[in-house]
């Protein structure tokens, strides 16, 4: 595993899968994830066609993630301070399933981008 950049990181349970780039953790208790460096389609829309490719990359998250143990990781800024990064009540952080990085997983299959517009 790529040694994380510094910031909060521990060890954690899957517990919920959002959808393909949200993953809810059980640390002491449930954190929402936002995971960095990772776009997926929406499951929550009217539009069908991007409502199918987020169930998708729901399943495959599911899959792969559901009661696994992984790492997560909340990076800091340049200064070693945890700011910043909750957004619409989720940290915005790194999970790492067996030393990968989940974002450059779930990219590689094809089923989310690195960037939002990606």
């Amino acid at each position: 595993m790529k040694e994380p950049r510094q910031g909060f990181t521990t060890k954690a349970k899957i517990t919920r899968v959002i959808d393909g780039d949200t993953v809810d953790v059980l640390i002491e208790r449930r954190m929402r994830i936002r995971l960095e460096d990772c776009w997926a389609p929406e499951t929550r829309t009217r539009d069908k066609e991007e409502k199918a490719r987020g169930l998708k990359a729901k399943n495959f998250a599911e899959d792969k993630l559901m009661n696994q143990e992984v790492i997560v990781h909340i990076p800091a800024d340049p200064e070693g301070e945890i700011k910043d990064v909750f957004t619409f009540g989720r940290a915005v952080g790194r999970v790492f399933l067996d030393g990968e990085d989940f974002s450059a997983i779930i990219v590689k299959e094809g089923l989310a981008t690195e960037t939002k517009n990606g």
